[in-house]
């Protein structure tokens, strides 16, 4: 099975440049109150940006991070956009401090910081948002496939439980299936978290 480190981002990136945005960014939205007063989003892991794009077509400023640099080459899309998105290129473990957001978004990236710079890097996002401010992340399960292995984070439900402890959690899905991930079969379980900030 490949690893983290071996995969090659730009290519399934690249690949993944035409997908439609996920569901998740709309709730998203609607949970942080919709479009008619847009913010500011941090979008962690953008990858080919489709989903940090459907932000910026809908009016959000949005601050998309990634190691790879494809969502760069997309941006020229911008011109046909009412919000805007700033890409950086770094290792979201790298980011001292992230601007203040409305939401969080993160899809099937953050288990791969590892278990020992995800905590660092929630307490940082978690401090991005004022109260009201929403979350909507995936997380890797125990029955990921992944599990496994010692560079990538998956938590019972019971430790996402209480990452969420100052969140109100609207509404939240679980995969737990076999599939493929590049050319080998994997199975996938994760958990997608939709959550309000009380305090």
């Amino acid at each position: 099975m490949e690893t983290a480190e071996k995969v090659d981002w730009a290519a399934l990136n690249a690949h993944a440049a035409g997908r439609p945005a996920r569901r998740l960014v709309s709730t998203a939205i609607t949970a942080a109150g919709g479009d008619r007063h847009p913010g500011v989003v941090l979008d962690l892991g953008a990858g080919a940006g489709a989903d940090s794009l459907q932000f910026a077509r809908r009016g959000w400023t949005v601050h998309a991070y990634d190691s790879d640099d494809t969502l760069a080459a997309r941006l020229v899309e911008n011109e046909r956009m009412t919000g805007s998105v700033q890409f950086h290129h770094t290792d979201i473990a790298d980011v001292p401090v992230f601007p203040a957001a409305q939401i969080v978004y993160s899809t099937y990236t953050l288990g791969l910081l590892g278990p020992e710079a995800l905590p660092e890097v929630w307490q940082k996002l978690v401090a991005a948002l004022p109260r009201g401010g929403v979350m909507a992340v995936d997380f890797f399960g125990t029955n990921d496939s992944w599990a496994e292995r010692s560079d990538v984070a998956t938590l019972p439900l019971e430790q996402i439980d209480a990452m969420f402890s100052d969140f109100q959690v609207i509404d939240r899905s679980v995969r737990d299936e076999d599939g493929r991930f590049l050319a080998d079969k994997k199975h996938w379980h994760v958990i997608t978290t939709l959550a309000r900030k009380l305090r």
